[in-house]
């Protein structure tokens, strides 16, 4: 189970980095982040979902 979810994971944030948007949590609410308007902040996110990506494939 866990690792379909770390590859839905790992297809959504490849989907996000060739589409330029990503939705991020941020508190109670979440925010669509561009690749134009914020770069820095939009690879860390992809980052972040590939790295969650990876561990659900091999961790659990």
């Amino acid at each position: 189970m866990f690792k379909a979810l770390g590859a839905l994971v790992g297809l959504y944030a490849l989907y996000a980095a060739l589409a330029g948007e990503v939705y991020a949590k941020a508190g109670a609410l979440g925010r669509k982040v561009l690749r134009s308007e914020s770069p820095e902040y939009f690879w860390v996110i992809i980052a972040i979902y590939a790295g969650l990506a990876l561990a659900l494939v091999t961790v659990f």
